[in-house]
């Protein structure tokens, strides 16, 4: 499986660099943000690179993943370690019920039916 990943990966990465070197033209052009917010504002960026913006879109993107993962490994090692502890205490209870000694007393009394009724 590793040398899938492996494979899998060389072959994005040249991809990658066959695309930015067939366009590289086209990247490097500026391109200017705007954001017009109604009756308050207008703003504009500094002129970008088209390849900047798609590397920093990327990178977000890397980051916003790479939170979520983290937040999710922490739940579930918290839940994890949840279980770890009841599975204990519950694994002392079984242990402490099996070295109860057994008493002779019958709680119930038998009731014994007549054979005619």
């Amino acid at each position: 499986m590793r040398f899938i990943k492996v494979l899998f990966l060389l072959a994005l990465f040249v991809f990658s660099i066959l695309f930015f070197s067939q366009n590289n033209d086209i990247l490097l052009q500026g391109l200017t943000l705007k954001l017009d917010i109604p009756y308050i504002a207008t703003l504009h960026s500094i002129p970008l690179p088209l390849s900047f913006l798609i590397l920093a879109a990327f990178v977000a993107g890397s980051l916003l993943t790479l939170i979520y993962f983290v937040v999710d490994k922490y739940r579930s090692c918290s839940k994890l370690r949840e279980c770890k502890t009841r599975m204990a205490s519950l694994e002392q209870e079984l242990n402490s019920l099996r070295t109860m000694p057994i008493n002779e007393d019958q709680p119930y009394t038998e009731i014994k039916e007549d054979a005619n009724a």
